[in-house]
């Protein structure tokens, strides 16, 4: 799959899952890093330093709002929402989950297995695909910075193509923006369905993550804009 060292971050309170998730995760390149934990707090502590390429989320660890399967599907969707803003999100769920998961699905945000004995083999598909994905990016931003003495993101921008700097609009905004759009969504649904102008249960981790994702957001359109910066002087000087 290449030779840049990917991590995959799997949040499950199965343990039994979890092994054999790793298993079937290291036949897919030995060299992936697996980043295991039990919780969302979990998770959320340690994405920034894992930087995860990948995230497999099994919904067994959310905890629910309400009873029945609609407070399930309603503290999914803020967990998946919260967690596509740093990296695509592979969840295994309930059937029922599904249409709630729809947005970030056709956002190409998440994809969706639905649990059953045989859900786990196709999960590690999925995410063989996105890490598929994103070694493909990578590696053609690697030749190009060889090529031009870039780094690999500034390569990505020294392409002349429109197309290519699209997909690298693409590629580096859209989770952050996922991630906001989706809570802020979810936050007021919440609000609008409680119809007492309070913040719902929750609102203050959603809130905090909207601003991180703002800032990394922020921070990403500053990055851009100097490489393509870097690209324009370059081009005058050839």
């Amino acid at each position: 799959m290449g030779t840049r060292e990917q991590t995959i971050l799997l949040v499950s309170d199965d343990a039994a899952l979890c092994a054999a998730a790793r298993l079937e995760l290291e036949r897919i390149d030995a060299r992936l890093r697996v980043a295991a934990v039990s919780t969302l707090d979990a998770a959320r502590s340690i994405l920034e330093d894992a930087a995860p390429a990948v995230i497999l989320f099994e919904d067994g660890c959310v905890t629910t709002e309400g009873d029945g399967p609609r407070g399930r599907a309603l503290r999914l969707d803020a967990a998946v929402a919260t967690l596509a803003g740093y990296a695509p999100v592979v969840v295994i769920g309930d059937a029922d989950c599904q249409m709630q998961l729809a947005p970030f699905v056709a956002a190409r945000a998440a994809d969706y297995v639905a649990r059953s004995a045989g859900c786990l083999p196709v999960a590690v598909k999925l995410v063989e695909r996105r890490l598929r994905e994103s070694q493909l990016l990578a590696t053609s931003a690697q030749k190009r910075g060889d090529q031009y003495g870039f780094t690999s993101a500034e390569s990505l921008l020294e392409e002349s193509g429109a197309g290519d700097f699209g997909e690298v609009l693409r590629h580096e905004l859209n989770n952050p923006l996922t991630g906001i759009l989706g809570n802020a969504e979810l936050l007021l649904a919440e609000m609008r369905r409680k119809k007492d102008d309070r913040l719902p249960a929750g609102a203050q981790m959603r809130l905090e993550t909207i601003a991180a994702l703002a800032v990394r957001l922020r921070e990403t359109v500053r990055r851009l804009s100097q490489e393509w910066e870097a690209r324009q002087n370059h081009a005058q000087l050839r």
